[in-house]
């Protein structure tokens, strides 16, 4: 291949890969990335979640598919979309992390979302084994259709609005990690605060369910 063939090739390249990164740089765009890494969703409930219009909704969808980030099907009268790769969840968080590194505002931010009775969220690797030795349990506190499509393998689901119906097959011998969509969701610091106040000993995971559960199939295939 001559120089200035090379040389275009290169540019091609940077010029698509940008172009992905400008699709996800966009807030709306990016949650309803985030809210398609927990399960298929049609256009009305990606739009009531994330509180942007179903117009809105619509064409930032259009964009995601375009760039191959999403896919369609049909279900009836509604089209259902999903993520085309689960890298794109791993993506979003790494893309959290990398902000919450560079910008000791959005870790201001985040803390917000965490109540500081309960402490700070605690990292999957610190309590893995315990996990594994069953002297912990993970919890699960999304809703239920979000705990089937993507479950995490030795976690429980309980979801938020039915915890305190389910906790008495808890044992509270046993510590509990919740966790939910990622950080910027409120789910897995209201499930600690429950399950505490009704006298067992909870903390909340940092990581989105994406996250946990690539960091769980990597344990199991290291052990």
């Amino acid at each position: 291949m001559k120089a200035n063939q090379t040389t275009e090739t290169k540019a091609q390249i940077f010029e698509l890969v940008s172009n992905i990164a400008s699709t996800i740089g966009s807030p709306a765009r990016l949650k309803i990335l985030f809210i398609l890494a927990q399960a298929p969703r049609s256009v009305d409930a990606i739009s009531r979640i994330t509180g942007e219009s179903v117009a809105n909704t619509s064409q930032h969808l259009q964009r995601l598919l375009n760039e191959r980030l999403v896919l369609v099907r049909k279900d009836k009268l509604s089209r259902i979309y999903r993520l085309s790769d689960p890298l794109i969840a791993l993506l979003v968080e790494n893309l959290f992390d990398l902000a919450e590194k560079v910008s000791p505002e959005l870790a201001n931010l985040e803390s917000c979302m965490v109540d500081d009775k309960i402490g700070k969220p605690i990292a999957l690797q610190s309590v893995i084994e315990e996990i594994r030795n069953k002297k912990a349990v993970m919890v699960d506190v999304r809703e239920e259709y979000e705990a089937t499509e993507s479950p995490i393998e030795g976690a429980i689901s309980l979801p938020l609005d039915k915890i305190r119906d389910r906790v008495k097959s808890l044992a509270k011998s046993k510590t509990y990690y919740i966790f939910c969509r990622g950080r910027a969701c409120e789910m897995a610091t209201e499930g600690v605060k429950i399950l505490r106040s009704m006298g067992f000993k909870a903390f909340r995971l940092r990581e989105s369910s994406a996250s946990i559960s690539h960091k769980v199939n990597s344990s199991n295939e290291q052990s």
